[in-house]
């Protein structure tokens, strides 16, 4: 897994191009991840159904590293959101 060094510094182009045989996942136009099973059923390509757009500041977990203790809020900027169809 690829890491993006100023993801929290500056602004990056995040993308997902979705098809009906993969996702594909990534940062400033470089593929960072494709989602694409062999076997697509419900459990492991649920997305057939609607979908919604969530866009969130997830903190914890082992995925980043530690935070700092005094760390008390933050802030997400962005830019712009396209969907494309």
């Amino acid at each position: 897994t690829a890491s993006v060094q100023s993801a929290t510094t500056e602004f990056h182009v995040y993308g997902l191009e979705w098809t009906p045989e993969k996702l594909v996942f990534s940062v400033d136009g470089k593929v960072h991840y494709t989602y694409n099973p062999t076997n697509k059923n419900a459990s492991t390509w649920p997305f057939n159904s609607d979908q919604f757009l969530s866009l969130n500041v997830a903190m914890g977990g082992t995925l980043g590293g530690n935070i700092d203790p005094n760390f008390i809020s933050g802030t997400m900027e962005i830019d712009y959101v396209r969907v494309y169809k």
